[in-house]
C-alpha cells in the first residue's frame, strides 16, 4: 500500500497516540493534529486526556489514524517520539492548550493493534446488547451493562447473585463462548450506526469489581470484516467526539 503522508495527516485529522505497539498490551491516547511541518517531520498534537509528560514511560510511541484503501479502511501510523511539552499553543481562536511536538519516521505503515483502542462509553456514543446464555435471551437494558468496548472486546459489568436477585451472567465460567447481537448507538445520529452479530468468549472473570457486581472481559472470537470496519470507525469517532468535549469543557 503506497502512503502518501501528506495525505493522510495533516491539521485537524483525528489521531491516536499508540503506546508499545508490538507489546502485549498496548495502549491508545485520542489526539488530534495542529499543525505539521513535513520538511522537519514534525506534528503538533493536541495533549490527550491522559496527559504525556516527560516522565511517561513506554518503550515504543506510534502516531495512527484511519485512511480509505481501495475498497477497504484501514489504520496505519508512523513511529515518532515527543520532542516538546508546550503548555501554551495558541490556537485560531485566540485560545491557548496544552500540546505536544513529536517528531516522527517515514514510511507510514498499516498496523494492526486491535485491542489497544478501548473506549468507555459515554452519553453520546453507546452500545446496546443482546446474548444468549443457557438459552435464554439477556439484554444490556436489564440484565447486564457495557463498561467499554474496543476493537478485540469489551467489558460488562453484571450484578452478583444475592439470595433469588443478580444476574444469571454471575455464574458463567472462563472459555465460554457466547452468541451476541450488539447495535453502535450515536445519539446525534437518527438510527444506530451499525447493527450486526458476533461471537464473544469470556475470558476473564472479575468477581471483586465492587461489592454488589462482577466485571467480566470478553473477547470477540468471530466477526464480519464489514461489521469490523464499523467497529473500527465507531470507536475512533467516539474518541475524537469525547476529546472534542473535553477541549470545550476546559
Amino acid at each position: 500500500m503506497a502512503l502518501d503522508i501528506k495525505k493522510i495527516y495533516f491539521p485537524s485529522v483525528g489521531v491516536d497516540i499508540v503506546f508499545n505497539i508490538d507489546g502485549d498490551t498496548p495502549v491508545s491516547r485520542s489526539s488530534i493534529i495542529y499543525d505539521v511541518d513535513y520538511a522537519k517531520k514534525t506534528m503538533v498534537l493536541a495533549q490527550p486526556t491522559i496527559a504525556i509528560t516527560p516522565k511517561t514511560d513506554f518503550q515504543q510511541l506510534h502516531l495512527t489514524t484511519i485512511v480509505q484503501a481501495k475498497s477497504r479502511k484501514a489504520r496505519v501510523g508512523v513511529p515518532c517520539r515527543p520532542i516538546k511539552f508546550i503548555d501554551n499553543y495558541p490556537l485560531a481562536n485566540k485560545s491557548s492548550v496544552k500540546a505536544l511536538l513529536i517528531e516522527y519516521q517515514l514510511p507510514a505503515k498499516e498496523t494492526n493493534i486491535r485491542t489497544a483502542f478501548r473506549i468507555h462509553l459515554s452519553r453520546r456514543h453507546t452500545v446496546k446488547a443482546k446474548l444468549i446464555y443457557r438459552d435464554l435471551t439477556l439484554l444490556s437494558t436489564k440484565d447486564f451493562k457495557i463498561k467499554d468496548i474496543s476493537f478485540g472486546g469489551m467489558g460488562l459489568v453484571v450484578k452478583k447473585a444475592q439470595g433469588n436477585s443478580g444476574s444469571l451472567l454471575a455464574g458463567v465460567k472462563r472459555g465460554t463462548l457466547l452468541p451476541m447481537g450488539i447495535s453502535l448507538v450515536d445519539k446525534e445520529q437518527i438510527k444506530p450506526v451499525a447493527t450486526f452479530g458476533l461471537k464473544i468468549r469470556v475470558v476473564r472473570v472479575n468477581p471483586n469489581y465492587s461489592e454488589t457486581h462482577i466485571l467480566l472481559g470478553l473477547k470477540i472470537e468471530k466477526i464480519k470484516p464489514d461489521d469490523e470496519v464499523l467497529l473500527n470507525r465507531f470507536i475512533h469517532d467516539a474518541q475524537i467526539a469525547e476529546l472534542k468535549r473535553l477541549s470545550k469543557k476546559g
